[in-house]
């Protein structure tokens, strides 16, 4: 489903929680709604599934306006959207008793093969004659998505679907989150969670305080945040302020005892430096390449991320955080001590003003 909204605002009695939002929407694709308690994710949603009415603005779905459509036609739209939330509700009964309700409602007959296939995708086959009601947490919200993907919606909206969830409940959620995106579903999920949009997110929408900040491809967005308020919620690992200044007809970013070469036309200003710690070369000894940035120092810490090690490396007062893999960190007996050199490119460098 293609989804367009343009200058979308909410007001909740004297408060606005959502104003002049324009976006589009990626088709078949996860688009996570992600942002800091607060920011009006869970309304932008519920604006998206035609739950509530917008006050300012409009929602274009495949090209037509909500605010043109008739009562029939938001009624027959919203049966093509699918919507689970944070907090499970569930009907008293077995669990092929909550997944039978939705489509009786709709007079459909849904099939054993369908309930099981259902059961299978979420993680929950054999438990269909189980009490719903007497599931753990995460098995509650599985059934929830389990029961929503039994109507095959063209569009899930999810909000929060694993907050406070354990870890495997977590994954087996996410799993099938992605399997519908693989599926060809539209699916819009709201969520603080960094990770899950990292691991999730083809699009990203970051909200703050009803503001949108930045959209765009998830990629983009958290490698190259328009703004300090993005960066920081992103966690990006590298954020060093510093003034702009020029040298020798090249644009320095002045960190005190360290100067960053970047990309950049401006001077005279505070501004902070955004680097990606896959975006820098750790070497035993400083090597010769074309990157205008190299630095040396001491490993402060090192952090083990499974795959990869995470360094944190003192240049100059500046700490940064880098990536090796783990067997590059054991052939170069990496460990808190040990001097390396940390070599990046200035287009490397991503710059964020500073007022």
């Amino acid at each position: 489903m293609q989804i367009c909204v343009e200058n979308l605002g909410y007001r909740a009695g004297k408060n606005m929680i959502l104003q002049g939002i324009n976006l589009e929407l990626a088709p078949g694709a996860v688009n996570v709604i992600l942002g800091p308690n607060g920011a009006g994710k869970s309304t932008l949603l519920r604006l998206l599934g035609l739950l509530d009415k917008p006050g300012l603005g409009e929602i274009y779905y495949d090209g037509q306006k909500r605010s043109t459509m008739s009562r029939c036609q938001c009624t027959a739209l919203r049966r093509r959207c699918g919507f689970v939330f944070q907090a499970p509700l569930l009907l008293a009964g077995s669990v092929e008793a909550n997944l039978r309700f939705g489509p009786r409602l709709r007079g459909l007959n849904v099939g054993d093969h369908k309930i099981r296939l259902v059961l299978e995708k979420t993680g929950l086959h054999g438990r269909e004659g189980q009490e719903a009601r007497l599931l753990s947490g995460g098995e509650k919200q599985r059934l929830q998505l389990a029961r929503v993907m039994l109507l095959d919606p063209d569009l899930y909206l999810l909000d929060e679907p694993t907050a406070n969830l354990d870890p495997l409940s977590v994954k087996n959620i996410e799993t099938a989150i992605a399997r519908l995106a693989g599926e060809g579903k539209t699916v819009i999920l709201a969520t603080h969670n960094l990770i899950q949009a990292r691991l999730l997110a083809a699009e990203i929408v970051f909200l703050k305080e009803g503001l949108l900040l930045q959209a765009g491809a998830a990629a983009e967005v958290l490698s190259r945040p328009l703004s300090l308020d993005i960066a920081e919620f992103s966690a990006a690992e590298n954020i060093i302020p510093g003034t702009l200044v020029r040298r020798e007809g090249r644009t320095v970013l002045d960190c005190g005892q360290l100067a960053i070469e970047v990309v950049s036309e401006r001077s005279g200003g505070r501004a902070a430096a955004v680097i990606r710690p896959e975006d820098i070369l750790v070497s035993e000894k400083p090597i010769s390449s074309s990157a205008r940035n190299s630095f040396r120092g001491p490993i402060m810490a090192v952090a083990d991320l499974g795959a990869i090690m995470a360094l944190s490396v003192d240049c100059g007062g500046v700490l940064f955080t880098v990536f090796v893999t783990r067997i590059s960190c054991a052939q170069m007996n990496l460990a808190p001590g040990i001097a390396v050199s940390l070599t990046f490119k200035a287009t490397s460098v991503h710059l964020l003003p500073l007022c």
